[in-house]
């Protein structure tokens, strides 16, 4: 089991019966970054339109909406949320509509949480990857599209960004590591503002864009 991908994941549970939503609160909210428990598929739609999680673990049998046609749902508005399914032994059926949805996982009742959490623990590893895959293909794209002194000032946000893709540092710094002039240095961060690589959050700190198809957009027009 993969602990710290876990810390980096935001789970919603879902479930109609309390005892169960408290048993997957008790094993996972000492693992993961946050973990929301919900009673029906509609909260649960609420909570995702609000602050989507990485993953939503839910009941399959609930009154008014399944957990089926919650993973319907996610699936056509949320297609990066992972889901996974928990269903009693006796309903196949679910678990073949679980499958041509392409669910991420699949568990059964009586919840053995130890599996929940490498369930969960793979999904999360799984993310992890993809998402310093995408950062090592936007650097390739960055440097590809831009030459010169820019190319060693994309290098050196890059390899400066913290856990959460926030670098700090002042233009007179990065002119003084890099030897480049600052109005070079302005000139690469205004383009990279510009073009919705960076997110200025305050002077000297700047958030890496993680939405990926808004970054493509955004490098095409990169000089």
């Amino acid at each position: 089991m993969n602990v710290k991908a876990l810390k980096d994941i935001a789970v919603i549970c879902v479930d109609d019966e309390p005892d169960a939503l408290g048993q997957m609160h008790l094993a996972l909210h000492s693992f993961c970054k946050s973990t929301i428990c919900v009673g029906s598929a509609e909260k649960a739609l609420e909570m995702i339109e609000a602050e989507p999680p990485d993953i939503v673990v839910t009941d399959v049998r609930m009154a008014h909406m399944s957990g089926i046609e919650l993973l319907e749902a996610v699936r056509s508005r949320y297609p990066e949320i992972a889901v996974v399914i928990v269903s009693a032994h006796s309903e196949v059926e679910y678990l073949l509509a679980a499958i041509r949805l392409k669910a991420d996982g699949y568990l059964m009742k009586p919840i053995n949480l130890y599996e929940l959490l490498e369930q969960l623990s793979k999904i999360a590893e799984q993310k992890m990857v993809k998402t310093e895959l995408d950062q090592k293909n936007l650097l390739l794209r960055l440097l590809n599209t831009i030459g010169g002194k820019r190319v060693q000032i994309i290098e050196y946000i890059f390899s400066k960004l913290d856990k959460d893709l926030v670098f700090y540092g002042t233009y007179d710094e990065i002119a003084a590591a890099l030897n480049a002039s600052k109005p070079t240095v302005v000139s690469a961060f205004q383009s990279l503002i510009e073009n919705g690589v960076l997110v200025r959050i305050k002077n000297g700190a700047y958030k890496l864009n993680t939405e990926m198809s808004s970054l493509a957009e955004g490098l095409d027009y990169l000089e």
